[in-house]
C-alpha cells in the first residue's frame, strides 16, 4: 500500500508517529510524510521521505484565527460543559489551527495553500491510506480528493471528537448553522468536494495517546495503537552510563512542542536547581537557551545539554521533571519512572499531569503557587517515595495491554480495504456511547 502521513510542524507530533511510520514500512508499505516546508529536514533526518505543503510561518499565522469559532463551540455546548466531568473543548490552539486550515485568505497565501499542495500531491501519488494527526485536516480533505481511506491519529485526550459529536447532536432539527462546516464550506467547493462529518473525525480513529485510562466512551470506531517512545537519534556521549555517585533525574521542556504551543514555560528552574542541589542529586538537564534566559547560577549538580533523546535517557534516571507533555509523559512510562510536573497554561498539558497524579505516578505543581520549599518537599518526594514508583509500574502495565504499532499493521490494512475509494466515510453516530474498538 501506498500511505501518507499528514503532519503538524512540530516535532511533538511527528515523534509519536514515527513507530508506527517504520512499523508499515517494515511491513513493505511504502510510505510519505506531508508536513510544512520547515520541518521536512527534521522528518527527511528520521529516515523517512518528506513532501512539503504549504508556505513558511504555518505557526505564526496561526496565532489568534479562530474567528470566534472557540467561543460559538464554548456557548453551544455550555449545558454539558456546566455538568462538570471529563468532557472540555479542545484548546485555542488546537481550534486555531482548524480555523488557519481554512481560513478566508486568498488562495495562494502562506498558509491556505497547505490544502491545495496536500491536496495536488495525493491525486498524484495516489495513495490508498492518509493517516492524519489530529489538528492536520487536510489530510482528510486530500483522501477525498484522491478516493484514499483515512484516519485521524490522536495524540491526547479526544476532546475534540467529544465537543464535535455533541455539537452535531445539538444542531440536530435546529436549523442552526454548522459554524465548522461553515468554515470549510469555501475551500471544499474551489477543491469540489461536498462537506461530511469524516472530515472532521476521520472514517476511523487511530488512538495513539499514553492516557489509556483517560479514553472518552465515543460512539466512533477507534484502533489503538501503543505509544512507543521515539525522540530522535544521537550519538551515546560518554558520560550518560557513568556512576555520578547520586540520583540522576531528567529535566526536559519539551522537543519542538513550542514551534506549535510557544507560551513561555513557568517552570522554577532557579528554585528546581537549588532544591536538587540540597539534596544531592544529579539533574540532566536538556534545556535550550531561551529557556535559560532567567536563571542566574547553574550549579555544579547540573548538567545541562541543548537536546538528547529521552529514550536514551531515561533509562539512567531514577525520576523525571516536565511540563505536561504527552510525548515526555509516554517517554517516562516504559521505564517506570516517578515524574514530577509543571504543567504549561494549557489543558492539553493539565490533562496529563492530572492523568499521572490520579494514577499516583507522579506528583503535579501549581504552576502559580510553587514555593520554594514546596519544591523541595515535591522532589524530595520524587525519588524516595516508594509509592510513586508503584503507580509509575501501574501505567506502563496499562501501556503493556496496548497493541503495539507492529501489531497494529494488519488491522490498518483490512480498514483500509475497507474504506478505500468511498469518497466519505459512515456518518458519525450520536455521541455518548461506547465506542467500537477495532
Amino acid at each position: 500500500m501506498k500511505i501518507l502521513f499528514s503532519v503538524p510542524p512540530a516535532l511533538a507530533h511527528i515523534y509519536p508517529v514515527v513507530p508506527l511510520a517504520g512499523a508499515l514500512q517494515g511491513a513493505g508499505h511504502e510510505v510519505r510524510v506531508a508536513t510544512h516546508p520547515e520541518m521536512t529536514d527534521a522528518v527527511s533526518r528520521l529516515g523517512l521521505f518528506a513532501v512539503p505543503v504549504g508556505g513558511e510561518g504555518f505557526v505564526e499565522s496561526s496565532k489568534g484565527s479562530c474567528e470566534g469559532l472557540y467561543e460559538r463551540l464554548e456557548a453551544a455546548l455550555a449545558p454539558e460543559l456546566a455538568q462538570g466531568g471529563t468532557q472540555r473543548l479542545p484548546s485555542k490552539p488546537f481550534l486555531e489551527a482548524f480555523a488557519r486550515y481554512f481560513s478566508p485568505e486568498p488562495t495562494g497565501s502562506a498558509t491556505t495553500t497547505v490544502v491545495e499542495d496536500l491536496v495536488a500531491f495525493a491525486r498524484g501519488w495516489r495513495p490508498d491510506l492518509v493517516l492524519w494527526d489530529m489538528v492536520s485536516f487536510p489530510g482528510a480533505v486530500a483522501a477525498h480528493a484522491s478516493g484514499a481511506a483515512h484516519a485521524r491519529v490522536v495524540l491526547s485526550v479526544d476532546d475534540f471528537a467529544w465537543a464535535r459529536l455533541t455539537l452535531v447532536d445539538r444542531l440536530r432539527g435546529t436549523g442552526e448553522a454548522d459554524p465548522m462546516a461553515a468554515m470549510m464550506e469555501p475551500v471544499l467547493r474551489r477543491l469540489g468536494i461536498g462537506f461530511h462529518e469524516d472530515l472532521l473525525l476521520g472514517q476511523w480513529t487511530v488512538d495513539h495517546s499514553p492516557a489509556i485510562r483517560a479514553r472518552l466512551p465515543l460512539d466512533l470506531r477507534y484502533v489503538h495503537s501503543r505509544p512507543l517512545p521515539f525522540n530522535g537519534s544521537a550519538v551515546v556521549p560518554p558520560w550518560l552510563y557513568e556512576d555520578a555517585g547520586r540520583p540522576r533525574v531528567a529535566l526536559s521542556l519539551g522537543a519542538g512542542m513550542r514551534s506549535f504551543y510557544p507560551d513561555d514555560s513557568t517552570i522554577d528552574l532557579e528554585a528546581l536547581f537549588g532544591a536538587a542541589e540540597k539534596l544531592g542529586l544529579e539533574v540532566v538537564a536538556t534545556l535550550d537557551g531561551s529557556q535559560l534566559r532567567q536563571v542566574r547560577r547553574v550549579p555544579d549538580n547540573v548538567r545541562l545539554i541543548d537536546y538528547l533523546p529521552l529514550n536514551l535517557l531515561l533509562p539512567t534516571c531514577r525520576a523525571v521533571i516536565h511540563h505536561g507533555g504527552g510525548g515526555t509523559m509516554a517517554a517516562a512510562v516504559p521505564h517506570e519512572l516517578p515524574q514530577l510536573i509543571w504543567p504549561e497554561d494549557s489543558h492539553y498539558y493539565q490533562d496529563f499531569a492530572r492523568y499521572v497524579e490520579r494514577a499516583g505516578a507522579g506528583l503535579v505543581i501549581d504552576p502559580h503557587a510553587a514555593s520554594a520549599p514546596t519544591i523541595a518537599e515535591y522532589l524530595d518526594r520524587l525519588v524516595n517515595d516508594p509509592s510513586l514508583k508503584e503507580g509509575a509500574a501501574g501505567l506502563h502495565r496499562d501501556l503493556l495491554s496496548v497493541p503495539s504499532p507492529a501489531e497494529v499493521v494488519p488491522t490498518l490494512q483490512a480498514l483500509t480495504q475497507e474504506y478505500r475509494g468511498r469518497g466519505t466515510g459512515p456518518a458519525a453516530a450520536t455521541a455518548g456511547t461506547r465506542g467500537m474498538q477495532a
